[in-house]
């Protein structure tokens, strides 16, 4: 096969900015929100227009969350972008997710939400039809996934495991069984073949193969069929992280799974693939390019990772309301800690150690911090580091209540280690980048 480039752009989640977003609805909505909504057209626009320049890459693949909510509106706008990336000479193979059709969505003016028109899973069919489905080698309908040659030589199967027609996140038995007819016919025909999805096949980073919304179902299974089909490669989104992760089924075959980053989001990046041969990939990825000309006086990075720090830090205390009793009490204890100690402070109730390098910093500000530098990739807390060493010792400080929690989450005789998991999540030590690597295949 000749090598094969594309730009992988994820999650775009295209709002048409006339279906209403400002007002107090929009200003509350968007505490906890760690994308851009209002500014999402401004980001889309800018990247594709970047992407039209290239000379080098003739195609664009996104798998999924196109749409905020499935507006219709917001589709029919994110459409026209599109065609512009096919008037510029580009290839454009899209899937849709869960994000893109909806009964009930809704736009922001003043204090009240507003009702919008919906998209349906068949609207999306028309929509999309000329960026996948209209050159398809097969399409399967109730699902909407459906195989493209995307170069001479190379096959594309795209996962679509958010449809209305089986459980959200799932690859069904019904779906491999079409997905093994596509993958043969593809090796019949000497083609390599990858796949995109949009929820990540492995799980991005340890604790999220806890969360039962951060990966397919079944995960471990659908990642051996590939592997053991030949199909080595997948592309997905959803988690709006950067990622790169790889599996070995118990045939010894390798899987390597690319999750991208929510392109309107922290860490706001899009990726150049290139598929050097069956056994080589090389990523790189590409921050968002200057969009306005004022991002609140800072860096267009600074500006998407604020965002995702405040909301991480307002979803923690949204989590630390409610309950009743003593469970609301607690809780406001926590809530309280949380807001208005520092680490140095926090060390002191719990006596461990806090690296004088953090005593001073608020609590909140390094918690904000870890999540946002987790979805950037590449995590810097490893071994070593303050930020490891302290949360290390406040994992050791709760190991008895740690215990009681993962024998309650023991499956098929499997007990978690969840101090591992959560050290391996903030500090990334596989041995290359989750940004920009060299990715051999077998």
């Amino acid at each position: 096969m000749k090598p094969f480039k594309f730009f992988l752009v994820t999650d775009t989640h295209y709002f048409e900015p006339s279906l209403g977003c400002s007002g107090e609805a929009f200003d509350d909505y968007m505490k906890n929100e760690m994308y851009y909504l209002a500014e999402s057209s401004e980001i889309v626009k800018a990247t594709f227009k970047k992407i039209a320049e290239d000379t080098e890459v003739d195609t664009v693949i996104i798998p999924g969350d196109l749409s905020k909510d499935g507006e219709k509106e917001s589709h029919k706008s994110f459409v026209k972008e599109l065609k512009k990336l096919k008037e510029a000479g580009k290839k454009v193979f899209v899937i849709t997710a869960g994000h893109d059709y909806n009964d009930h969505p809704r736009g922001y003016k003043g204090k009240d939400f507003v009702p919008v028109e919906g998209t349906t899973l068949d609207d999306l069919y028309d929509l999309y039809y000329e960026f996948g489905y209209s050159e398809a080698l097969s399409v399967d309908r109730q699902t909407l996934s459906y195989v493209a040659e995307v170069a001479e030589g190379v096959r594309m199967i795209a996962f679509n495991c958010d449809s209305a027609d089986n459980v959200k996140g799932t690859i069904d038995e019904r779906m491999l069984s079409w997905a093994k007819e596509q993958i043969d016919k593809a090796k019949e025909d000497g083609c390599f073949i990858f796949a995109i999805n949009h929820y990540p096949i492995i799980p991005s980073v340890p604790v999220f193969d806890l969360i039962g919304d951060a990966h397919i179902k079944n995960w471990r299974k659908v990642a051996s069929f590939l592997a053991d089909n030949g199909v080595h490669l997948a592309m997905t989104g959803h988690m709006h992280i950067q990622s790169i992760n790889e599996f070995y089924s118990e045939s010894g075959n390798k899987f390597v799974d690319i999750c991208t980053s929510c392109l309107v989001g922290s860490p706001a990046k899009y990726r150049k693939v290139t598929v050097e041969d069956e056994e080589t990939v090389k990523v790189e990825s590409i921050p968002v390019p200057e969009f306005r000309e004022n991002t609140d006086g800072i860096s267009t990075q600074r500006f998407f990772d604020s965002r995702a720090e405040t909301a991480a830090v307002n979803r923690i205390n949204r989590a630390l309301n409610g309950g009743d009793g003593i469970v609301k009490s607690l809780k406001g204890v926590a809530k309280g800690n949380f807001n208005n100690k520092t680490l140095g402070q926090i060390g002191r109730m719990l006596c461990i150690k806090v690296d004088s390098e953090l005593k001073d910093k608020k609590f909140t500000t390094f918690a904000g911090e870890i999540a946002r530098d987790i979805f950037l990739g590449d995590q810097p807390y490893t071994k070593g580091t303050p930020e490891y060493e302290t949360v290390s010792r406040v994992l050791k400080r709760f190991h008895p209540v740690i215990s009681k929690v993962e024998k309650k989450l023991t499956k098929d005789g499997v007990t978690p280690n969840l101090a591992e998991m959560v050290l391996k999540t903030i500090g990334n030590d596989k041995g290359w980048s989750d940004n920009d690597a060299v990715i051999k295949l077998k």
